[in-house]
């Protein structure tokens, strides 16, 4: 704004100076930048008459000129827009909001550690969990491995179990009622229901099953009942 003052206060300057008449080249601190008007002469080159000498004055340097200038370019300075007390406030608020702004950063950077810690937490916990997973597994194969062996024993148990009681079965039948009956009581209501199973002809059983009497009766039905609704199950 000073040096723009400045140069606005010049070009009025040097305006009113070529206003007013006078050679230009006379002024101070700027009469050097403009050249010296030629002076009158006659035929012979003299200087004209009546040319008078001009007169002596008191020239003024330019530091002087200078000097006495800066109260008139005071007048071109253009006020400032905020006072003393607001440019105080203006840097306090300034320095307030710079710290406001550091803890802001201070308080991110924390955040950020802390959010590369759970994430890294995660991390170990899904890692764990993977590996649990995989443990889990091959537990669940081991377990399904048994279990199917578990079972293929059991069925040739059971397997061979039947075929041992359709032996005992067998002979069973080749005999009469009552004596078939006879025999068949010798074991008991599980084991005689088996047996009576493995015959494989309801109607055989139903004859030697008749021969029980007394109380067991009773106990053996129920029994080739059950035994018999098992198996049916079991081949559903």
């Amino acid at each position: 704004m000073t040096v723009g003052g400045l140069s606005v206060f010049l070009v009025c300057f040097v305006g009113f100076v070529a206003l007013s008449g006078r050679d230009v080249s006379q002024v101070a601190v700027i009469g050097k930048l403009f050249p010296e008007p030629p002076k009158p002469q006659d035929e012979h080159g003299a200087p004209a008459a009546g040319t008078a000498k001009p007169e002596e004055k008191h020239e003024l340097s330019d530091a002087a000129v200078i000097e006495a200038s800066l109260g008139v370019l005071s007048a071109w300075t253009l006020p400032s827009p905020y006072s003393t007390s607001e440019l105080r406030h203006l840097a306090e608020e300034l320095k307030h909001r710079q710290e406001e702004l550091e803890a802001r950063e201070l308080g991110i950077a924390r955040r950020e550690r802390e959010v590369q810690e759970n994430e890294r937490e995660v991390e170990e916990r899904m890692k764990s969990m993977e590996e649990l997973r995989v443990h889990l597994e091959g537990l669940q194969q081991e377990l399904a491995t048994e279990e199917s062996e578990l079972a293929r024993k059991r069925d040739a148990a059971a397997a061979g179990e039947d075929a041992r009681w359709a032996e005992v079965g067998r002979v069973i039948a080749g005999l009469e009622d009552a004596e078939a009956g006879k025999r068949l009581q010798e074991y008991g209501p599980a084991d005689a229901a088996r047996i009576l199973r493995s015959l494989g002809d309801d109607e055989r059983a139903s004859e030697i099953l008749n021969q029980v009497q007394g109380p067991r009766w009773k106990e053996f039905v129920d029994a080739y009942t059950a035994e018999k609704a098992r198996s049916t199950a079991r081949r559903k």
